[in-house]
């Protein structure tokens, strides 16, 4: 029999897959980051939503990656399955995205209201 320890309702309760999810840290993809972070800080770029929630959005990066040879690594940092994300992903590196691991707190705008147009895409919750 299992031990206390093992209840499934309790705080030590058996986890399959993947552990917890980090609250607040999502998966962004950027199109040409440095172009776009330039233009960001320059003011020269066309957004939804104020300039300042993207650069927030940028500095709050903690990992990022632009190249498919790296794209595993990225995968496992952030708890997510090869199999699961490997074309999408590559994908959007093959088109001149960057993807990102950012953090983003505000409910409103919605972090994928804010990024749904041509320069930031939402890709999925870390």
């Amino acid at each position: 029999m299992f031990s206390k320890d093992f209840n499934i309702k309790g705080e030590n309760a058996i986890m399959f897959g993947k552990g917890k999810v980090l609250e607040n840290r999502y998966i962004i993809a950027v199109k040409n980051y440095s172009e776009t972070v330039e233009k960001l800080k320059a003011g020269t770029i066309s957004l939804p939503y104020d300039s300042s929630i993207y650069m927030k959005l940028i500095s709050s990066q903690s990992s990022k990656v632009d190249s498919l040879k790296d794209i595993k690594k990225f995968a496992k940092e952030n708890g997510k399955k090869m199999t699961d994300v490997k074309h999408y992903w590559e994908g959007l590196i093959a088109d001149g995205f960057t993807l990102l691991n950012v953090e983003y707190s505000e409910k409103i705008p919605a972090i994928d209201h804010v990024c749904n147009n041509d320069f930031f895409k939402f890709v999925c919750m870390v």
